[in-house]
């Protein structure tokens, strides 16, 4: 896929965060206590590293950032993350991914009991302390949902999971809320950034406070 760029702005970021990513999707803040954030994609061409789209305002846990995530703390994890797979129960645009098409009892295992933990179980009923994921995709948020590989190599008990890029869930009133650890994006904005995404450029997302990602 050609690198397309809509911005000049260059990329400011660790370069042992990037690794050998040719694409990175950055999540940053200035404050880690805020729940909002701003989304970044940039990939790397013959000029160096350029910008692909705006930046947009996404959502992030409603306990903000932290380095030391664990399960059911209210935080997004800072770090530099690989994108495992991409699921939900409408088309996505091909990334290169792996796609997987939601249906009844697909489930996310969080009970750190579980041998399990961390990962989606297929054909059994969900149980408390889980998510459904095929009920939350109807409900809104993983109709699209790109899942990321924090806690996952190795798997450690009480250390986190699930944490996807998704859409916005809304309150009453129709504000964006906080979620329990994703970030979240509108629908439209999330389409456009599955657009952008491509496998083949070992694309990293690395999310944090600006100071965490500079310095």
């Amino acid at each position: 896929m050609p690198v397309r760029a809509e911005s000049s702005e260059v990329l400011n970021i660790k370069e042992s965060l990037i690794g050998d990513a040719r694409q990175v999707v950055v999540v940053e803040n200035t404050k880690k206590e805020s729940t909002s954030a701003t989304l970044s994609i940039y990939a790397k061409g013959d000029q160096g590293w350029r910008k692909q789209m705006a930046s947009i305002a996404v959502r992030i846990g409603r306990s903000g950032f932290s380095a030391r995530h664990r399960e059911g703390d209210g935080t997004t994890p800072m770090g530099s993350f690989r994108i495992q797979s991409v699921f939900g129960i409408v088309p996505v645009p091909s990334t290169g991914y792996p796609y997987i098409r939601l249906k009844e009892n697909y489930c996310w295992v969080l009970r750190s009991s579980q041998k399990t933990y961390n990962s989606l179980v297929k054909g059994s009923p969900c149980v408390s302390g889980d998510e459904n994921l095929f009920r939350i995709a109807k409900a809104g948020p993983y109709r699209r949902s790109i899942v990321l590989d924090f806690n996952m190599n190795p798997v450690i008990l009480g250390h986190g999971g699930a944490i996807f890029i998704h859409s916005h869930s809304y309150d009453g009133a129709g504000n964006t809320k906080p979620t329990s650890g994703c970030v979240s994006l509108t629908n439209g904005q999330l389409v456009k950034l599955l657009k952008l995404l491509d496998a083949s450029l070992q694309t990293r997302v690395i999310m944090g406070t600006k100071s965490f990602l500079t310095s």
